[in-house]
């Protein structure tokens, strides 16, 4: 008999487990990546930023009718050559109109990015719409297509 109710109990167990919902991304999720993506460029952190985003990522940026389209790696790079041939970098991220369905959600997604290159303040302001996912329990950006203007 106590083997059958051990049978039951693991039946029960493994079937709540089953029937509990898996992680699903969140409104405060979404702003945590924000924050976090925030933090980890104002600080040049590339090893944070490259965590914060999909290794499958598709980021499309258009700036002057003229369109980029770079995966994970190429963005990084771009990143790191920005950094390199400037100073007083600085960024900030605001997120707005949040649409989540299961383990992804899309967002209107506004940065601004400024810096000093040859004495001169440069400042790119982008308007994205972002798809961010869950994977691994971890909000990272799956998607992005940016507009871009620098001033």
């Amino acid at each position: 008999m106590l083997k059958n109710n051990h049978f039951y109990s693991t039946l029960i167990a493994s079937s709540v487990f089953l029937a509990s919902p898996a992680y699903a991304i969140s409104e405060a999720s979404v702003m945590s990546f924000a924050g976090a993506m925030s933090a980890a460029a104002n600080n040049q952190n590339i090893g944070q930023i490259s965590r914060l985003i999909d290794d499958n990522a598709v980021i499309s940026l258009t700036r002057q009718n003229k369109t980029t389209t770079l995966d994970k790696n190429g963005y990084l790079q771009l990143l790191q050559k920005s950094w390199a041939n400037s100073t007083n970098y600085q960024y900030q991220m605001n997120v707005s109109n949040i649409v989540i369905t299961g383990h992804q959600a899309i967002a209107q997604v506004n940065t601004t990015e400024s810096w000093v290159k040859d004495g001169k303040k440069i400042t790119l302001v982008s308007s994205s719409r972002t798809t961010l996912g869950d994977v691994s329990n971890n909000t990272v950006m799956l998607r992005s297509v940016s507009q871009i203007t620098i001033n």
